[in-house]
């Protein structure tokens, strides 16, 4: 039976619970697995605005200390660590010195994090730039980027994981970098030859393949064992919601097809973990039944689990 995972954005950095409540209620609603956000200590919303803090500036040892808590902690309750997440946007236009220091600091101690608490997978942000550069110099900034990540994720037995993202133009959404599975694969078997070795996977992000109307199942079958983590959420197909599946629609087989994502992990063996992105049902619903929602989660990850078995039947 595959393992289910809930990220930990909205309940280890909890106002309400502290550090050892928040792993007890992640064990206690049926997860095995935690997804370890470390954008929660270096927000996007302020990225965009160009504001900075140091809490990526200690040093390895300082952040080690820090973390010690949360490696302790899910080893006291029998949890695992199975991705990480970083802070994001790497790059944003205009914004140099921002850059040269996500680049050349945050991401490397994100992998050194990585490294100290075994977390085998982080997800990185590929730079957005088509838009306001070319799909070219989009892909050469990103190969430049992410071959530079190389030996400081082969020292911390890291593979770092790229994902389907969409961009808001006019208005818009639209495709952004790697949600077409062609240039997924061109960016992973590219890196991956670089590196000489399988340093680099992806991580498939549902409620952006919503976004961008593509094909879940045909999706996942043209990737196939590229993908190496999942981001499981769902939205109303107009912003990025981060709900939790099967809650947009009047009846079943509206909204995502999640059938058709079942089949496709089915079909091409898919043996990761079932890791759920929906860190806005810890923020939207009341306290009294924040537990409750995290029960349901984890629920439909078993059901998920069991189609995603040989038989297909849950």
């Amino acid at each position: 039976m595959l393992k289910i995972g809930v990220q930990s954005k909205g309940i280890l950095d909890s106002e309400r619970l502290n550090l050892a409540d928040g792993f007890e209620q992640i064990k206690n609603a049926g997860f095995d697995c935690i997804d370890l956000n470390l954008d929660v200590f270096l927000k996007n919303s302020e990225l965009y605005q160009g504001e900075m803090n140091q809490f990526f500036e200690q040093d390895t040892g300082a952040l080690r200390q820090y973390f010690t808590p949360y490696d302790q902690g899910a080893k006291r309750f029998g949890l695992t660590y199975s991705q990480m997440h970083a802070p994001y946007p790497v790059w944003v236009q205009g914004r140099d010195v921002q850059n040269c220091h996500m680049i050349g600091n945050v991401i490397p101690r994100c992998l050194e994090i990585a490294g100290f608490l075994g977390i085998p997978y982080v997800v990185i942000h590929p730079f957005k730039m088509q838009y306001r550069q070319a799909c070219k110099e989009e892909g050469r900034q990103n190969l430049k980027f992410f071959q530079g990540l190389i030996e400081t994720a082969r020292e911390n037995h890291v593979i770092i994981c790229l994902e389907n993202l969409y961009e808001s133009i006019g208005g818009r959404l639209v495709e952004g970098v790697c949600s077409a599975p062609e240039e997924v694969i061109w960016y992973i078997d590219s890196l991956n030859q670089a590196a000489g070795e399988e340093r680099f996977g992806f991580c498939l992000d549902t409620g952006h393949l919503n976004l961008v109307r593509r094909s879940p199942y045909e999706t996942v079958q043209r990737l196939g064992n590229r993908i190496k983590v999942l981001h499981l959420h769902e939205n109303d197909g107009m912003d990025d919601l981060h709900q939790i599946p099967y809650t947009f629609g009047r009846k079943a087989g509206d909204g995502f097809d999640w059938e058709g994502l079942l089949a496709g992990l089915r079909e091409t063996g898919y043996d990761g973990v079932l890791n759920f992105e929906t860190f806005p049902s810890m923020n939207s619903f009341p306290d009294s039944v924040k537990m409750d929602v995290l029960k349901t989660i984890a629920g439909i990850g078993r059901y998920f689990a069991g189609q995603i078995g040989a038989d297909g039947q849950a």
